[in-house]
């Protein structure tokens, strides 16, 4: 999920980023050092329609209404590009949010052709974010597991999805900072 948006005062800090495969599955463990108080940090990323804000990456947002069980649905596309590859990605998921004090959790698990008669370009996939208070900052953890519906290389295909995730972390943690930490206006 992923996100060029306008730099905050300081950029994210992505403390680690290891993307491992097995088999057809690519599992993601990153954290990530906000510039932002987590309530605000996570109020940013979950806002109805806020993640085109947050990373103009996401092309598309729409809630579908429920989900199964007590989550929601969303359709997203999102557009990544990697040297000169690019490609728009579609994605069906049940997101269940949940606020904390101290920031909040989001977890999705996607949703696919066979689920829902929408398109997806992934066979599998789950996701959690978790937003926590680090003093005045977030940390932000993302775990994920994916499989990928389309072929990537598999000598080249955990380069790639690091790289990947590596620049919308990037750009989605410069969205959420930017949100989250709106400008002071002087007083008169």
């Amino acid at each position: 999920m992923l996100l060029a948006a306008a730099a905050a005062a300081h950029a994210a800090d992505i403390q680690s980023l290891q993307v491992s495969r097995d088999g057809e599955r690519y599992r993601i463990d990153m954290s990530v050092r906000v510039h932002a108080p987590a309530s605000a940090a996570y109020a940013a990323f979950v806002a109805p329609g806020g993640l085109p804000r947050v990373n103009p990456d996401v092309r598309a947002m729409d809630f579908l209404g429920k989900g199964e069980g007590d989550t929601v649905r969303m359709y997203a596309e999102l557009r990544v590009c990697i040297a000169l590859y690019c490609r728009t990605l579609h994605q069906l998921q049940d997101l269940r949010l949940e606020p904390r004090q101290d920031g909040g959790d989001v977890h999705a698990d996607m949703v696919f052709p066979g689920d829902s008669g929408n398109s997806s370009d992934f066979s599998y996939g789950r996701a959690d974010w978790t937003f926590r208070a680090a003093g005045e900052e977030t940390q932000l953890h993302f775990n994920a597991e994916l499989q990928p519906a389309f072929w990537l290389p598999p000598a080249i295909g955990p380069w790639l999805m690091e790289r990947s995730m590596r620049l919308e972390a990037e750009r989605t943690a410069a969205g959420i900072e930017r949100l989250a930490n709106p400008p002071q206006t002087a007083a008169r």
